[in-house]
């Protein structure tokens, strides 16, 4: 009996160390397993970064090219696949079009503005040797060949990631069949890849994940339609501003801008980068005179235009932009600072509907940081 008494106590005091013990090791496993998951998520995403960035292209353009047939569809008596063959075929004539009424022209501008490019920085680099401070600094930057070097390189790193080709340019243009035929595919059956990923989630999440992958659809289409305008406001605007001043080269500078467009916060600054190299070839003030016109155009499209084609659609902070420019480029390059926008809208939608409201059951204001007021 006595051992029967002693025994229980020996258990019972036993009891709790045991059961603090088996909770420790089980937090220690869930750490260690969450550890393990990011480590291998983290180097899979390094691995395959460039990969992703080319197949959220596709999905883009899949969405822009989904977009337009909708449209044209709601207005015609076709069905929603022949007019997106119409959109399609339409849009590579408009290509081939202007490519052979301003390509001659355009490609002996691009010619001359290398060679201008080139006598301009030649200038600006004797006029900072004067200076101590000048010489240090042309020290320090690297030359354009080298940028141009290592721009290449990263390009041809990309396509041959997706490709296996090693030439550079059968390598891209490969790569751009690829972008092509893919993107197509997305937009022909949206729905049989959409159905496919939703069965891999459990059943009473699929009508929440499907309603936000809708949303994030109608996202990228407002975005590229924004963006569009935008370049064709730009491209315009700076062609007639250029020719007023009397700049040479005004087509290709135009083109530049209106392609600077497309990229918020550092596109407008790098596009007019070669305008002022070559407008201080003429005069410094006639380079004044180019900072002034690309920051008036950059004040109507901000101030104006972009407002009117953003109401009621995501709004993104400008910080958030930034941040997401700055990170992609840094992992990818200009490949990733060109899709950087997007992407950052696209990730603002899944962690507000799928995390913000469905985990932490937050209503976010349409009036907040993440959306435009109406």
């Amino acid at each position: 009996m006595k051992r029967i008494i002693v025994s229980n106590l020996v258990d019972s005091e036993q009891r709790p160390n045991d059961v603090m013990w088996g909770a420790f090791k089980r937090r220690v496993f869930l750490i260690a397993g969450v550890l393990a998951f990011l480590w291998l998520f983290v180097n899979f995403v390094s691995a395959t970064v460039d990969i992703l960035l080319l197949l959220f292209l596709c999905i883009l353009i899949a969405a822009g090219l989904r977009g337009a047939g909708d449209w044209f569809a709601r207005y015609t008596p076709l069905s929603k696949r022949v007019s997106l063959g119409i959109v399609t075929l339409l849009f590579i004539a408009l290509i081939a079009g202007a490519g052979f009424i301003i390509g001659p022209s355009l490609a002996s501008q691009l010619s001359q503005l290398n060679s201008t490019l080139e006598v301009s920085l030649q200038q600006v680099e004797s006029e900072l040797m004067r200076y101590g401070w000048g010489q240090e600094l042309i020290d320090r930057l690297p030359t354009t060949s080298d940028l141009i070097s290592q721009i290449m390189q990263r390009s041809s790193s990309i396509f041959e990631r997706v490709t296996g080709i090693l030439s550079s340019v059968v390598g891209l243009l490969s790569s751009i069949v690829v972008v092509i035929f893919v993107s197509l595919f997305f937009a022909i059956e949206p729905d049989t890849y959409v159905n496919n990923f939703v069965r891999l989630i459990p059943q009473d999440k699929r009508q929440r994940v499907r309603d936000t992958l809708s949303t994030v659809n109608d996202t990228l289409k407002k975005w590229l339609l924004t963006r569009a305008a935008s370049m064709i406001e730009v491209g315009i605007l700076s062609f007639i501003g250029l020719q007023l001043l009397d700049m040479p080269l005004t087509l290709s500078l135009a083109l530049i801008a209106a392609i600077g467009a497309f990229i918020p916060t550092f596109g407008p600054i790098l596009a007019l980068i070669p305008a002022v190299l070559v407008a201080l070839i003429q005069s410094p003030e006639t380079a004044v005179l180019v900072v002034v016109l690309y920051l008036a155009i950059q004040m109507i499209d901000n101030y104006l235009v972009t407002p009117l084609l953003e109401k009621s659609m995501l709004y993104l902070p400008p910080a958030y932009i930034i941040a997401a420019q700055l990170i992609i480029g840094a992992l990818t390059g200009a490949f990733g600072l060109v899709l950087a926008a997007p992407f950052a809208a696209v990730l603002v939608v899944l962690v507000r509907n799928l995390y913000v409201e469905d985990v932490l059951h937050d209503e976010v204001e349409r009036g907040s940081a993440t959306h435009q007021s109406d």
